[in-house]
Order: C-alpha cells, then structure tokens, then sequence
C-alpha cells in the first residue's frame, strides 16, 4: 500500500479531510498523520513515503522550510510535496509553496475527486522518475562494464595487430632511416636489397586485423621466394587465416621448389585447417640467379590479381595472367606456372585488389587500368629524380580516395632489378 505522511489536519473543523481520507483508503492509500513537521520529518527517511501533504497554514509556519529541505537531500528529493491550504489565504502562499520545491498547490475548495486524481497523478510521477533513475543507473553500469570491456578488446586487438605485424618479413634500414624525422611519410619498406635485386612492399590495413599478407624467404642456395596473398573479408577471422598462411607457407616452400607444386600443396593443406568459408586469393614467385649477372622470375597465382611486369627494353607493362582458383576451395587443383627473365631496369608489382576496388568520395573505382598508368608513369618518374616508387604511389591513392576511408586491406610488393 502507498503511503502518504502528513501533519495532522482538523478533520472536524473541515469535514472535505475526512472524505478525502476515506477516498484515499478506497484507492489504496494509507494516510499516515503526524503531530508536528519535526516528527514526520524523523520518520521519512526511514519510512520512505510515496507522498507528503504540507498545510501552509500552520501556526508554525515551518512547512516552507520542510518542503526546502526535503528537496535539498538527495534521498528525498524526489518524494513529491502537496501543499494543501486548509484556510482561505492570498496568492502569497501559493507562490511561496512553489518556491519552496511544492509539487502541487491543492485547496480544500477543490473537488474531492479532483483533489485525490492530482494525489495520484504526483505519486504516479513519482514512481515513473523512480524506475527512470534506476533505468539510468543501470544503463550507466552496463555503460561502464561496455567500456572495460571494450578497452580490453581493443588492448587484446593490439598485441594481436603487433603479433600479424611480425608475420611480415624484416625491413632493412636505409639510407636515412636512422634519422625517424627524415623518413616518418615512408610508406615503403625495403625487405631485401643486393647488386642486382630489390624487394620492397607496403600494408595498410583497414581494421585492427588485416587479411593481407606478403614474405620474402631466403632460402640457402640463394634463391628468392616472394608471395603475397589476401584472405577473403577482414577483422579477426581473416587475421588468424593469415598466421595459418604463413604458417603453412613456411613449411611448403621448404618441401616444394617449383611456385605452382607450393600452391598445389599450400591449397590443401589449408583447405583441411579453413572450415570457416574463407578463402585465399595468392601469388608465389621463385627468384633465382642465371649467368651473366641476370635473374629469372617463375610464379604461379591463385585467383589474384595478375602481376604487372615492367620490360624496361621495351618500356612497358605486361600483366602476368598464369593464374589458377583461389585456395581453399577445391582440393587438388593443378595451377600453371609462367616464367620471365629480369633484366636492368625490369619491375614486377604484386598487389592486392585493396588497391584496384579502393574508392572516391565519389564512389569510383581506381580500378586496374589506372593502376598500370600509374605504375609506367611513377617508373618514369624515378628515372628522372630517383623517386621511391611504392611511396609516390601510395601517396597518389591517397590523393584520389580524397579521404575515403579503406574499404579493403592494401597490400604491394614491388620487385626491382638493376
């Protein structure tokens, strides 16, 4: 049952009181009256009531400083305060009441049945601010446990970017790099330089975890093994699909020599570990020493896009197209294995399609073609002024995104021979 304290009116001198009573008990209402505003004062707290009823009128004067009172303390501050005038006064009183923090301002010359829906209406208020502020207080904890939780996800999704990070192969410094002021817009990062050979790439992935992954292998007898690949999707599921790769990529290139025989084998073993619906689009390429000082290149792709070959004799690009399914989806897949001759000046870029489907604010494509333009023409840039190839590129796509954000990983590797 509700409860509704108040100072102990003069029921016979105001016969109104006693039907109001007796309405209050009919709807559910305990009145509980007190002898002073100090006495009812010392019980609230405790009893919590749903309701106070004030008499402005009192000789005491002192329900003002009650009602100021209660509104000042947090742990009353919500219990609503009605004012009820049990003698004729002037607007004074009225104004006071409400300055004091009333809820409602009731005479005795209101009707009983108007008076006890006002009654209702404050405690009903009452209880609805009540469940909100619990709401509220609810909502704020589960707030504060979102975010612990969430900053540890993100501390988690850190060190796990720290860990795919080193999945790609060590950089050698150059040049400069000992000077971090000189070099903190270098995209590119060399991973393997000699007389006549140098590999360099680039990652930029678009979430936390990345689905795109390159290496360079040395092996003993000096040959070079290059791949790159990218799992399909991003976030977490690609993210362990790549350590898998590499993984598994480690351990085939040291059983198998030939690019397409890695693929054969690299495809089923992880079309035995991949059960999730993912895929791999790769590219693998062996680098190997001829006589004469040149180098020949032999690869094999699976479902990636093609490699763009730049024939410095005859100043153009070539795409790669020896090309097979991506892995994961069938076992035992043969793939076709192609093979060039790397002269002074020749270039291959691996890449993923991050860079060919990255988009505009507009929503255009860069798209294949603009990116064998760009490759010819950035060449012919760094044979005028020794410009770093993979760096003057990425910063052309960023230029064309026009702040888009990455849709997609990016990844690139780009081969030189001198």
């Amino acid at each position: 049952m509700n409860k509704i304290f108040s100072v102990e009116f003069q029921e016979n001198q105001h016969p109104f009181l006693t039907e109001f009573r007796s309405g209050l008990e009919k709807l559910g209402y305990e009145l509980i009256t007190h002898h002073s505003n100090m006495e009812m004062l010392q019980e609230i707290k405790t009893s919590k009531p749903d309701l106070i009823l004030l008499d402005p009128t009192l000789p005491s004067q002192s329900s003002y400083k009650v009602c100021e009172s209660l509104k000042n303390d947090p742990e009353t501050e919500n219990i609503p305060v009605i004012f009820m005038n049990t003698q004729p006064s002037g607007n004074g009183t009225l104004l006071k009441s409400f300055e004091s923090g009333a809820t409602d301002f009731i005479s005795v010359a209101t009707e009983s049945t108007e008076v006890l829906a006002r009654v209702q209406a404050a405690i009903r208020n009452k209880q609805i601010a009540t469940h909100a502020s619990v709401l509220a207080s609810e909502l704020n904890k589960m707030n504060a446990e979102l975010y612990e939780r969430n900053l540890q996800v993100e501390k988690e999704l850190y060190v796990t970017r720290q860990l795919q990070q080193s999945l790609l192969p060590p950089f050698i410094p150059e040049e400069g790099d000992a000077n971090p002021s000189e070099n903190m817009h270098r995209f590119s990062k060399c991973h393997y330089k000699d007389g006549h050979l140098r590999i360099s790439g680039v990652y930029l992935p678009c979430d936390a975890l990345g689905g795109d992954i390159y290496d360079v292998i040395k092996f003993s007898n000096g040959t070079l093994g290059v791949a790159i690949a990218d799992v399909s999707g991003h976030g977490v599921p690609a993210g362990f699909i790549t350590a898998m790769f590499k993984s598994s990529l480690y351990r085939t290139t040291h059983s198998y020599r030939a690019p397409n025989e890695v693929l054969y084998h690299l495809n089923n073993e992880l079309a035995d570990m991949v059960k999730t619906g993912e895929y791999v689009t790769a590219i693998y390429c062996h680098v190997h020493a001829l006589e004469g000082g040149k180098r020949q290149l032999d690869y094999s792709g699976a479902g990636h896009p093609y490699p763009y070959y730049y024939k410095a004799s005859e100043d153009r690009v070539i795409a790669l197209k020896e090309n097979g399914t991506p892995l994961v989806w069938v076992k035992d897949m043969d793939y076709p294995m192609g093979q060039i001759h790397l002269e002074a000046g020749d270039k291959v870029l691996l890449f993923t399609d991050g860079i060919t489907e990255m988009r505009n604010t507009k929503g255009d494509l860069y798209g294949e073609a603009a990116l064998e333009a760009l490759l010819l023409e950035l060449i012919h840039k760094s044979q005028r002024q020794q410009t770093p190839i993979l760096d003057e590129m990425i910063q052309h796509l960023s230029d064309y995104t026009q702040g888009h954000p990455l849709e997609d990983d990016l990844s690139v590797v780009l081969i030189e021979a001198s």
